[in-house]
């Protein structure tokens, strides 16, 4: 299992070991079925390769803008994006991670809102970006195929 926490963000990997006996003789085989968990706040992320792919590539682009060098268009970095869930009684959960800049320092801020409310915002330092990158891709690397057996 493995397990991250910090500031309200949980990273959560489980592998589940299933041994299946074939018919034909006495054959084994093992299949490792793997469960995936990304929690900001309420707003929670299973096994979807694309939302984590998503949350994964804005803090490579956030990490990449922070680090290039000043232009003469200054160092402002140009990023907000979000991802949007439906729950069954009509709840919609908006996550935006946005950079902002405040007296030259760069940071990301990820904010849950939950039908237009504002629920939960922390800001990220570089640092803090780059831990959750590794998180999430440590947790992104651990995703395997469904095992489907057909007679």
């Amino acid at each position: 299992m493995v397990k991250f926490e910090y500031k309200g963000i949980r990273i959560e990997a489980r592998a589940e070991i299933r041994q299946h006996t074939f018919k034909a003789g006495s054959k084994s085989h093992v299949n490792r079925c793997t469960s995936i968990s990304v929690s900001f706040w309420d707003f929670v992320i299973c096994d979807n390769l694309y939302e984590l792919a998503m949350v994964k590539s804005t803090l490579n682009y956030f990490m990449q803008a922070y680090w290039k060098r000043k232009t003469s268009q200054g160092t402002r970095i140009d990023l907000a994006t979000s991802l949007k869930h439906y729950q069954n009684n009509g709840f919609v959960q908006l996550l935006s991670l946005t950079a902002r800049q405040k007296n030259n320092t760069q940071s990301l801020e990820v904010s849950l809102t939950e039908n237009g409310q504002l629920v939960s915002k922390e800001y990220f330092s570089g640092q803090e970006v780059i831990m959750l990158d590794i998180a999430i891709s440590k947790a992104i690397a651990l995703l395997s195929p469904q095992v489907e057996y057909k007679e």
